[in-house]
């Protein structure tokens, strides 16, 4: 059976850009429905947050800030964890399971896409061993359970992201084995520049890094790991210094004896549902490679389907915030009603700044190709379907050059993640490999459901 519901506004992601759009819609008299898959809202700022409780931590990071978990607790906004949205139309129809055990028919006058982003990574021989995760997973694992990912975690990747997962690492009580960054120095250096005459979340950053410091925890910059290594679990990681070009520096290699390594590269955005619902993409590295496109007040090229967060944009959680808002007052605006016109040229304003600081971010943090096309042949790139590295340069020699084709000749991205993992994988190393830009490569298309559901939900 399938449940139908009407709402004025439904807001498909419960992060910050999401919590933020239902604070500044909750005084609005207006039936909104945030619809979450996870247990609690927050997204990965704020996992550890209760719910209902204090939000002294989000305003402590947001200084002025609306108590979002606060007001939307008290309001007339309805939470629906345990949510996954199956699909949404161009008539704004939204199909959702809920708890695994039912379907709902959504029928909002407004929709706000707030899904996020996931982690994204660069692949490596033992890449797939127990005991190797990525470092978002890392932080969930400590966030949400308390629980340490193990004794002596060795962190590799690239970008900021890596230090802030240390710094809570350390507050649990745990020492890093080792933190293998492939930015160079003074790329950290110009990041905490910049970010302070943006002023952005950079403080934190900062703290993170002096906390690594003090504790005495090696940090190797212009290092990746080159193997990950053990019989049935992760025991060693081999890592290696690299030249400006991406490329291994021979007699570098260090070993590492550890039963956790957390691996990161940066996120990308989770556009399924905006694809599938039609909205309009483009590509600009600047802000992370494929976004959805938005107006100044954060609408979609599909009249009243707007988007805000890391989905137009790797941003961070400052800019999820302001683009929340300023969706919500976009929102607001297209049904007719008073809008505060001096707030939303503010918070335009400072969105903004915070692209500039994107721009900047996203500019200093670029994998080289070189770094794809150096990938080994034995390497599992497509783990739903194990196609390996081999398999496909052989495929794009024969003309199977884009992500469509190498679906069809290798079922590269039909597996359990629909692409997911490998997706943004696939998409550099063919960029690598046939020497065009990452833009050239679009997504594969989305269809419902976008993620797997059970088959329960439809016997009910």
């Amino acid at each position: 059976m399938i449940f139908k519901k009407t709402c004025d506004v439904a807001i498909v992601g419960g992060g910050v850009s999401g919590l933020a759009a239902a604070a500044a819609l909750a005084d609005q008299k207006l039936d909104v429905l945030v619809l979450d898959e996870n247990p609690r809202v927050g997204g990965r700022v704020f996992r550890t947050m209760p719910w209902p409780g204090n939000a002294s931590r989000i305003q402590k990071i947001f200084p002025g800030r609306p108590r979002l978990l606060d007001k939307t607790a008290t309001s007339s906004v309805t939470v629906l964890n345990h949510t996954q949205v199956m699909g949404i139309d161009k008539d704004l129809e939204i199909l959702a399971e809920k708890d695994r055990k039912e379907i709902i028919s959504i029928r909002p006058r407004m929709v706000l896409a707030a899904t996020g982003a996931r982690e994204t990574f660069v692949p490596f021989p033992g890449w797939t061993l127990p005991g190797v995760m990525a470092a978002g997973g890392a932080q969930t694992l400590m966030k949400g359970t308390g629980v340490l990912p193990g004794q002596h975690m060795v962190l590799a990747g690239m970008g900021p992201f890596l230090s802030a997962v240390a710094g809570l690492y350390l507050k649990k009580r745990g020492r890093p084995a080792a933190i293998l960054d492939f930015a160079k120095p003074a790329d950290t250096c110009r990041l905490l520049v910049h970010g302070f005459r943006q002023g952005t979340k950079i403080l934190e950053g900062a703290r993170n890094l002096a906390g690594i410091l003090l504790a005495g925890v090696p940090c190797r910059h212009r290092t990746m790991v080159v193997a990950a290594q053990g019989s049935r679990e992760l025991e060693k990681v081999v890592a290696a210094r690299v030249d400006s070009l991406g490329r291994i520096m021979e007699g570098t290699r260090i070993t590492y004896k550890t039963e956790c390594l957390a691996t990161g590269w940066g996120f990308v955005p989770n556009l399924e549902l905006p694809m599938q619902a039609g909205c309009g993409l483009i590509h600009d590295p600047d802000l992370g490679g494929w976004v959805v496109a938005v107006t100044h007040d954060c609408e979609t090229s599909i009249p009243g389907i707007f988007a805000a967060g890391e989905i137009t944009g790797i941003a961070g959680a400052s800019m999820s915030m302001i683009e929340g808002e300023l969706a919500a007052l976009g929102i607001l605006k297209k049904l007719g009603r008073n809008v505060d016109a001096h707030r939303m040229a503010v918070l335009q304003r400072q969105r903004k700044q915070s692209l500039s600081f994107s721009t900047w971010f996203n500019r200093l943090h670029r994998v080289p190709d070189a770094v794809f096309s150096a990938i080994p042949d034995t390497v599992t790139i497509c783990r739903c379907e194990h196609i390996t590295m081999g398999e496909i340069k052989t495929a794009a020699e024969k003309g199977y050059d884009t992500p469509a084709m190498l679906k069809k000749a290798l079922r590269c991205g039909m597996g359990l993640c629909q692409g997911r993992t490998c997706g943004p994988i696939v998409n550099r190393i063919l960029a690598a490999l046939t020497r065009r830009s990452a833009g050239a490569f679009p997504f594969l298309p989305v269809r419902t459901p976008v993620k797997p559901i059970s088959v329960r939900s439809f016997l009910q």
